[in-house]
């Protein structure tokens, strides 16, 4: 399994320490120009025949549910691949999230004995990246909180309307001690939602 080490600049840092609604984003950024580096998402380059950088468009990773992630991460690891025997989880983040809750790309945020650890799904597989950002304290006991998928199905009607006034597809997600947020964005603008994982529960 290759290691990816993500170098962002002091400037980027410093967003990680910004409110909640900040942090997400900057780390959405981060974990974003990773995966466009490592092959986690659909973009990539191949030499041209003048010694140039040509872009080669690759076909869309499959999208996956964060229960379909999970299980492809414990498969992995009982082939000996990433082992996170011992490890909690305490954040996750899907990139590029339909209405049906599946996604081009998930990221968690563990916790073990070593300290803090970030694994990426993409096109690439699992891989464990270096990212810059705290991980928060509260586990996250997904047996006692709503999947994804459940809090698109509850709240689908908000949720697209926030799409089509952005002329988007999809929304990115981050669960974090014990919050959804949903955020919608484009090149006009952004919208953000928060709801409670545990029940649904709009947020204000």
């Amino acid at each position: 399994m290759l290691y990816g080490l993500l170098l962002i600049s002091s400037r980027v840092k410093r967003m990680f320490y910004m409110r909640p609604v900040g942090r997400v984003l900057a780390l959405f950024a981060a974990v974003c120009i990773f995966c466009t580096a490592s092959g986690c998402l659909d973009a990539s380059t191949t030499p041209s025949e003048g010694g140039g950088i040509t872009a080669v468009d690759l076909p869309e990773p499959e999208r996956l549910t964060l229960a379909e992630a999970l299980a492809e991460l414990d498969l992995l690891g009982a082939e000996g691949g990433l082992n996170v025997t011992g490890a909690s989880l305490h954040q996750v983040l899907g990139n590029r999230v339909d209405l049906e809750g599946r996604a081009s790309s998930w990221t968690l945020g563990l916790l073990d004995a070593d300290g803090a650890r970030w694994l990426t799904l993409g096109a690439a597989g699992w891989q464990e990246v270096s990212l810059p950002a705290p991980i928060p304290e509260e586990e996250l006991n997904m047996t006692e909180l709503l999947a994804p998928e459940e809090i698109f199905a509850m709240h689908e009607d908000g949720i697209r309307t926030a799409m089509e006034r952005l002329n988007t597809n999809t929304v990115d997600i981050v669960l974090t001690e014990g919050i959804y947020t949903v955020t919608a964005r484009s090149e006009t603008g952004m919208e953000t939602l928060a709801f409670r994982a545990d029940t649904g529960e709009v947020v204000i």
